[in-house]
């Protein structure tokens, strides 16, 4: 009997602090809950980069990579964003333009005013990686590219007419081609890589010739093959002359007097382009 006091006792006791505490908690209603913060408490912050890419993530990357001078905060260009709707059709008005940033130094569109002018993302077709250009419709090149247009125009050539600025520049904007593509050495005993070529055929307006003074005469050769072959046939010191010593202007016919001076009596030298008569061509002379 004893023991079933204590026990009722226990139990009791228990029972009071029970609806003690039960008491506390039905005057303080969500005492409980005290150390859980609201999500609605803090302060909401601008978006960073990084946050940015967290649901956009391939744009990030490509910014990344290929993002040039693009490669700044998001919020820079984007001030307004998740406001698309599609029932007002707004994407145009939302979207940056480029003028916000890109201006010349007039204050005008960065590539100039031109009606004919092609729209930004014709060539820079995602803002992203802006330099990733596809190459585009063939008109729009002496756009940017104002130097080469003009020379490839104003000198004409089979690089005029037969090619277009997409055939060389295939692969991606920005790409250089080696010569030996279209072209083969016409030297053959010279192995000619593009920096050589170019060195006497200017590439947009190949025509126009140009050559340093130690310019080997084997390069000359390839073109003017039968002058090379009477020098070499009819050896005499000018067989060992540098064609560009003699010619320093392409196409330039110097008078024999600039060398060998007028070594005969004056009535002679009045008409130098008659010395051939007696020593034949400068090419093949009379021994």
């Amino acid at each position: 009997m004893m023991i079933s006091k204590r026990v009722a006792i226990v139990v009791t006791v228990v029972g009071i602090f029970g609806l003690i505490i039960a008491g506390m908690c039905a005057t303080q209603p969500g005492a409980a809950l005290a150390k859980e913060k609201s999500p609605y408490e803090g302060t909401v912050q601008p978006l960073t980069t990084v946050e940015c890419g967290q649901c956009h993530l391939s744009v990030f990357e490509a910014i990344k990579a290929d993002g040039g001078r693009h490669q700044i905060d998001c919020v820079r260009c984007h001030t307004e964003y998740h406001v698309y709707n599609p029932r007002k059709k707004n994407y145009d008005a939302i979207m940056p333009k480029c003028a916000a940033c890109h201006l010349s130094a007039s204050g005008g569109p960065f590539h100039g005013e031109s009606e004919d002018l092609t729209p930004c993302l014709d060539c820079h077709a995602d803002p992203h990686k802006p330099l990733q250009i596809p190459m585009p419709a063939e008109a729009a090149c002496p756009q940017c590219h104002a130097e080469q247009g003009n020379e490839i125009k104003n000198f004409p050539s089979k690089h005029t007419t037969d090619v277009a600025c997409t055939d060389c520049h295939a692969e991606k904007h920005g790409y250089i081609p080696d010569c030996s593509a279209c072209h083969e050495s016409h030297s053959p005993e010279v192995q000619m890589a593009s920096s050589e070529c170019m060195t006497c055929h200017p590439v947009h307006k190949p025509t126009q010739i140009v050559y340093a003074k130690d310019t080997a005469s084997a390069i000359c050769a390839g073109c003017h093959g039968d002058v090379n072959d009477m020098l070499q046939a009819s050896a005499t010191k000018h067989t060992a002359v540098l064609c560009a010593d003699c010619h320093p202007a392409h196409k330039e016919l110097p008078a024999c007097s600039r060398c060998h001076g007028e070594p005969h009596p004056k009535s002679m030298m009045v008409d130098v382009t008659n010395c051939g008569e007696c020593h034949g061509i400068a090419h093949d002379l009379v021994k």
